[in-house]
């Protein structure tokens, strides 16, 4: 099933067209990254999925039903944004039963999985980044959400902060089987969570599926080694066509094949990585 389906999606803002007729699908219980440059057209998708905004032509449905001004959907998809939306004289406690007067949530239990009781006295307001964004991953599971959009939602966060906040998300997928459809720029970190992505530029899509597979589209078998002789790792890999990368040698072919044919000529290899979605992203938007 498709929790997401969009097909020739446009829309335009005083006469400039910034989608182009985007059409993609996310599959029920994925958890789908959502990337492209700036400009690409995220931020109006990502509206139009909420029900923040209507599209001008093409379909789209969330969960077999239009987003667009649809009470229904929002007792089963929660949004996470970039900042956390609260009245600021609010304490944690009170803002999540406040949310949960209305969606009537287990809140006991995510207070406790989410190791949250020394907060709950908290001013909101007082949290850090990394609290707070977490606050709006508890209150988005009180209405026990088949889908979670989350548009940026570790930009402000610290790299231990970014990497806590994927973790919970890797594992709401895994034991309720909530579907993500996730925006982000911090590709490195959104690569250790996905498992399907779509990627746009200039409001269309370029590439999307397993992530596996989009990653293949751009690399083939193609890896980066950093080795101590650059020169001479250069006239041992000449038959594979090496090309410098930066301090990189690029080569395509088998991993394991390249690292023993420089073993065997005495090359010490520094390390070694398969091209990473933020080469796919530099190859797809020409960067």
């Amino acid at each position: 099933m498709d929790v997401i389906f969009a097909r020739g999606l446009i829309k335009s803002f005083r006469g400039k067209l910034v989608l182009k007729g985007l059409t993609f699908s996310v599959k029920k219980g994925s958890i789908t990254g959502f990337v492209g440059p700036n400009g690409a057209g995220k931020t109006t998708t990502i509206k139009i999925l909420s029900g923040l905004l209507r599209k001008d032509e093409g379909e789209i449905y969330i969960l077999e039903e239009d987003p667009w001004d649809n009470p229904r959907l929002r007792k089963k998809v929660s949004v996470i944004f970039t900042k956390l939306p609260y009245p600021s004289n609010d304490t944690v406690r009170e803002y999540l039963e406040d949310l949960n007067s209305v969606f009537h949530g287990d809140l006991a239990r995510l207070i406790k999985e989410f190791n949250l009781q020394d907060h709950m006295r908290k001013r909101v307001s007082q949290l850090s980044s990394g609290q707070a964004q977490k606050i709006q991953l508890i209150a988005s599971l009180l209405k026990n959400p088949e889908l979670v959009i989350a548009d940026e939602p570790t930009a402000n966060l610290d790299p231990q902060a970014r990497i806590e906040f994927y973790d919970m998300v890797k594992a709401l997928a895994r034991d309720y089987g909530v579907t993500f459809f996730i925006s982000s720029h911090i590709l490195s970190e959104l690569e250790r969570v996905i498992d399907h992505v779509v990627f746009i530029d200039d409001g269309m899509v370029k590439a999307l599926g397993e992530l596996s597979y989009v990653e293949s589209m751009v690399k083939g078998e193609e890896i980066l080694i950093l080795v101590r002789d650059k020169e001479r790792a250069l006239q041992v890999l000449k038959d594979f066509n090496p090309v410098v990368d930066g301090p990189y040698i690029k080569v395509r072919n088998e991993m394991r094949k390249v690292i023993d044919i420089l073993d065997d000529n005495h090359v010490e290899v520094l390390s070694v990585r398969k091209v990473s979605l933020d080469d796919v992203f530099r190859k797809l938007s020409g960067v």
